[in-house]
């Protein structure tokens, strides 16, 4: 590990990487795979980082391609977007700050909690630094949606969110609770340490085979793996929809994580060479 102050351009990381690994008498022709943030100053396609240490690898080999990869779990987190899920998060974010954005507000929701023996004694706050929260706010937000409702009525501010009583917007709610609940379990399982890349993307192959079973059990009106969902008597009435953001998050996985299949079949082909005749 290098630290670098003062300027992180391409050519300053560049040289950075160049130092260590000459120091430790690597040979760039050895090297396979970069994995980077996607910052521009790594990724730049004249003189970023990236840009350079082909040059340099292809200089020593020109037959050895430097496979580049961008973080696997920001990629995960990058994925969720496809859903096109704002009309659900949204409202559910607008109803997490009314409630926690004031102080008496906030004090008087707990003591309401408190006073009907609720499962849960508050909200949690999201942030769309922690994109993580997202999954954890929907969890808590529809398991304690009876009490909110009720709050709401008694502060006559239920008029302020009528998607908490539109039986439709509640089966979206209940699907996104499902989709970010198992996206949370994958990104759990893509942390810690010690892991190796293909590990990692061997959780990421087993999800995406999830969604498409998932979608087609949806399509057919099976909810086995969304069991919020099944809760909803109304919920067979959009699976064709359901369906589709399923397979949409399928296609962006298969998308953004087309490097590391490339990496995945090196290393099976390492693992098991090929003999000739």
């Amino acid at each position: 590990m290098e630290s670098l102050k003062g300027k992180t351009w391409g050519e300053d990381l560049y040289d950075q990487v160049s130092a260590v690994i000459e120091n430790m008498k690597l040979s760039w022709s050895k090297l396979i795979n970069v994995t980077t943030d996607g910052s521009p100053n790594l990724t730049g396609k004249n003189v970023g980082l990236l840009r350079r240490i082909q040059n340099k690898v292809k200089g020593e080999n020109p037959d050895q391609d430097v496979i580049f990869l961008h973080c696997i779990i920001h990629q995960e987190s990058l994925c969720k977007s496809v859903l096109q899920l704002n009309h659900v998060v949204n409202p559910v974010v607008k109803l997490v700050n009314f409630i926690r954005a004031r102080g008496l507000q906030h004090r008087q929701f707990i003591t309401f909690l408190e006073e009907t023996d609720a499962d849960h004694q508050d909200l949690l706050y999201h942030s769309r630094v922690r994109w993580l929260s997202l999954g954890k706010v929907f969890q808590r937000v529809w398991e304690l949606k009876e009490e909110i409702g009720a709050f709401l009525e008694l502060l006559r501010k239920a008029g302020k969110f009528p998607e908490l009583s539109n039986k439709s917007w509640l089966c979206y709610f209940a699907f996104a609770v499902d989709i970010f609940s198992h996206m949370n379990e994958l990104n759990v399982k893509l942390q810690g340490k010690d892991q190796l890349v293909h590990d990692m993307y061997t959780n990421v192959k087993a999800f995406k085979s999830k969604l498409a079973f998932s979608s087609r059990q949806i399509s057919n009106k099976l909810f086995t793996h969304f069991p919020t969902l099944a809760t909803l008597e109304e919920a067979g009435a959009n699976v064709k929809k359901y369906s589709e953001s399923l397979d949409a998050l399928h296609r962006e996985f298969c998308h953004c994580f087309s490097d590391f299949e490339k990496i995945d079949k090196s290393l099976q082909l390492v693992a098991c060479p090929v003999t000739r005749s």
